[in-house]
């Protein structure tokens, strides 16, 4: 599962856990679940997810890298 799914769910159940005190708090409180998402994130990726994005690059970077390589061999 890519890192960009794994956040949103995280933050679809703790949104989804607090909808019920949601009433008793103040919309800034609320809020602050966007404050935990570069930390969430850091957690994510130290254990080893990857954005989409950052995958796709790295990715255009192996094909290209293959590509030369293949290019080199056959010379």
């Amino acid at each position: 599962m890519k890192e960009d799914r794994v956040l949103d769910a995280i933050i679809s159940i703790v949104s989804k856990e607090l909808k019920g005190i949601e009433s008793k708090l103040a919309a800034p409180e609320i809020n602050a679940l966007e404050k935990l998402k570069p930390g969430i994130e850091k957690v994510l990726s130290s254990a080893g997810f990857v954005s989409e994005s950052k995958y796709n690059s790295l990715k255009s970077r192996a094909d290209k890298l293959e590509e030369r390589l293949n290019k080199l061999e056959e010379d």
